[in-house]
């Protein structure tokens, strides 16, 4: 068991509270709350568990953080994800959501760059998300100067006919349509969402 303090913690979602991990800083900790049901967190882990068997060899970076294993903590059942923190600093990656409303340090070219190649990333792998929203993705800042957005929370899907898993056209449609729904068809397009 591990456990858990107040100066460990990083936020909440509407599903989990995060930590950070206190045995390793490259992990964080997920503890549902209360309402959510063990079901959905295991339909969760078992979309991480499909993603697993593939290779991520191809990918261009980490464009989600990975599941690692479930560990008992003070706090309850808890989910070990990978923690995306910045090169520059090593401090824990912001979300895009914070980019977009609190602090303009970085350029929207190279926000747009990111998230094409964030799209491309999710369509070759088929890689899917229930909800995009920006607060679900952090901007890792690269050494270089780039950004890499990667995926936090969200993974996955419900298709009962998963078509999209198989086939490059079915898969490349749900991420049109996703991008879309979540107001993603560029950096601006979010803003403006996220102002409503």
């Amino acid at each position: 068991m591990i456990y858990l303090e107040k100066n460990h913690f990083i936020g909440e979602g509407e599903i989990r509270f995060c930590y950070e991990h206190p045995l390793n800083d490259q992990f964080c900790v997920k503890i549902p709350r209360v309402e959510t049901t063990r079901d959905y967190t295991e339909k969760e882990l078992k979309y991480f568990k499909k993603l697993s068997k593939r290779s991520k060899v191809n990918f261009q970076f980490p464009f989600y953080a990975d599941f690692r294993q479930e560990i008992d903590t003070n706090l309850g059942l808890g989910q070990v994800f990978d923690l995306v923190r910045d090169e520059t600093t090593n401090e824990i990656s912001k979300t895009l959501e914070y980019y977009l409303t609190k602090d303009n340090s970085i350029d929207d070219n190279k926000l747009e760059d990111a998230l094409k190649i964030l799209k491309k990333q999710m369509i070759k792998h088929k890689v899917f998300t229930r909800d995009l929203r920006a607060r679900n993705i952090c901007c890792r800042i690269k050494n270089d100067g780039t950004v890499e957005l990667v995926i936090v929370d969200g993974i996955g899907h419900r298709d009962f006919f998963p078509f999209a898993d198989w086939f490059y056209y079915f898969s490349k449609k749900k991420v049109n349509r996703t991008f879309k729904k979540w107001h993603f068809d560029s950096i601006e397009d979010q803003r403006k969402y996220l102002k409503i």
